[in-house]
Protein backbone atom coordinates (compact mmCIF):
# COMPACT_ATOMS: atom_id res chain seq x y z
CA UNK A 1 0.00 0.00 0.00
CA UNK A 2 1.54 3.35 -1.44
CA UNK A 3 1.24 6.49 1.00
CA UNK A 4 0.73 9.68 -0.76
CA UNK A 5 1.27 13.02 0.55
CA UNK A 6 -0.81 16.05 -0.69
CA UNK A 7 2.57 18.25 -0.80
CA UNK A 8 5.07 15.57 -1.05
CA UNK A 9 7.12 13.24 0.64
CA UNK A 10 9.43 16.48 1.59
CA UNK A 11 6.79 18.89 3.17
CA UNK A 12 5.96 15.63 4.88
CA UNK A 13 9.53 15.11 6.56
CA UNK A 14 9.58 18.92 7.18
CA UNK A 15 5.95 18.48 9.15
CA UNK A 16 7.92 15.33 11.42
CA UNK A 17 10.86 17.61 11.67
CA UNK A 18 9.09 20.80 13.32
CA UNK A 19 7.03 18.44 15.19
CA UNK A 20 9.96 16.57 16.79
CA UNK A 21 11.92 19.84 17.66
CA UNK A 22 8.29 21.25 19.49
CA UNK A 23 8.25 17.89 21.55
CA UNK A 24 11.90 18.51 22.50
CA UNK A 25 11.73 22.06 23.62
CA UNK A 26 8.81 21.18 25.83
CA UNK A 27 10.58 18.64 27.15
CA UNK A 28 13.30 20.68 27.70
CA UNK A 29 11.47 23.79 28.89
CA UNK A 30 9.76 21.32 31.88
CA UNK A 31 12.74 19.51 32.80
CA UNK A 32 14.57 23.08 33.26
CA UNK A 33 11.69 24.10 35.22
CA UNK A 34 11.79 21.13 37.40
CA UNK A 35 15.39 21.53 37.93
CA UNK A 36 14.83 24.84 38.90
CA UNK A 37 12.03 23.64 41.60
CA UNK A 38 13.91 20.99 43.01
CA UNK A 39 16.99 23.96 43.49
CA UNK A 40 14.92 25.01 46.11
CA UNK A 41 14.41 22.11 47.48
CA UNK A 42 17.86 21.21 47.46
CA UNK A 43 18.71 24.45 49.60
CA UNK A 44 16.22 23.75 52.21
CA UNK A 45 17.72 20.50 52.87
CA UNK A 46 21.18 21.34 52.88
CA UNK A 47 20.29 24.07 55.48
CA UNK A 48 18.74 21.47 57.61
CA UNK A 49 21.56 19.09 57.40
CA UNK A 50 24.10 21.84 57.81
CA UNK A 51 22.74 22.33 61.64
CA UNK A 52 23.02 18.49 62.53
CA UNK A 53 26.35 16.83 63.72
CA UNK A 54 28.32 15.99 60.35
CA UNK A 55 27.80 12.33 61.32
CA UNK A 56 24.20 12.38 60.93
CA UNK A 57 23.85 14.80 57.57
CA UNK A 58 23.92 12.05 54.79
CA UNK A 59 20.86 10.24 56.38
CA UNK A 60 19.19 14.22 56.72
CA UNK A 61 20.12 14.33 53.32
CA UNK A 62 19.33 10.94 52.26
CA UNK A 63 15.63 11.42 54.04
CA UNK A 64 15.22 14.95 52.76
CA UNK A 65 15.30 14.05 49.26
CA UNK A 66 13.79 11.03 49.84
CA UNK A 67 11.04 13.12 51.65
CA UNK A 68 10.73 16.05 49.28
CA UNK A 69 10.45 13.02 46.02
CA UNK A 70 7.39 10.80 47.85
CA UNK A 71 5.55 14.17 48.80
CA UNK A 72 6.18 15.11 45.23
CA UNK A 73 4.64 12.14 43.87
CA UNK A 74 1.66 11.78 46.52
CA UNK A 75 0.50 15.64 45.65
CA UNK A 76 0.90 15.20 42.14
CA UNK A 77 -1.34 11.81 42.40
CA UNK A 78 -4.01 13.30 44.45
CA UNK A 79 -4.19 16.51 42.63
CA UNK A 80 -4.75 14.84 39.15
CA UNK A 81 -7.12 12.48 41.00
CA UNK A 82 -9.56 15.47 41.90
CA UNK A 83 -9.45 17.31 39.14
CA UNK A 84 -10.43 14.59 36.91
CA UNK A 85 -13.35 13.88 39.40
CA UNK A 86 -13.92 17.22 40.68
CA UNK A 87 -15.12 19.48 37.10
CA UNK A 88 -15.16 22.74 39.20
CA UNK A 89 -11.69 22.58 40.94
CA UNK A 90 -9.37 23.37 37.96
CA UNK A 91 -11.06 26.45 36.79
CA UNK A 92 -10.57 27.59 40.71
CA UNK A 93 -6.95 25.81 40.82
CA UNK A 94 -6.40 28.39 37.87
CA UNK A 95 -7.61 31.47 39.37
CA UNK A 96 -5.92 30.74 42.63
CA UNK A 97 -2.83 30.72 40.57
CA UNK A 98 -3.48 33.86 38.91
CA UNK A 99 -4.06 35.55 41.80
CA UNK A 100 -0.60 34.06 43.36
CA UNK A 101 1.06 35.37 40.54
CA UNK A 102 -0.50 38.39 40.37
CA UNK A 103 0.41 39.05 44.52
CA UNK A 104 4.09 38.21 44.00
CA UNK A 105 4.27 39.98 40.43
CA UNK A 106 2.63 43.24 42.34
CA UNK A 107 5.09 42.74 45.72
CA UNK A 108 7.86 42.26 43.24
CA UNK A 109 7.22 45.57 41.80
CA UNK A 110 6.52 47.84 45.03
CA UNK A 111 10.14 46.89 46.57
Amino acid sequence: MTETYPHGAAWALIQIIEMTRAILLSILVIAFTDIALQLDNALAISSVASTVPASDRVPVLVGGVLLAAICLFGFTLVGSHLIDRIAWLKPVAGAALIVIGAKLAIDYFRQ
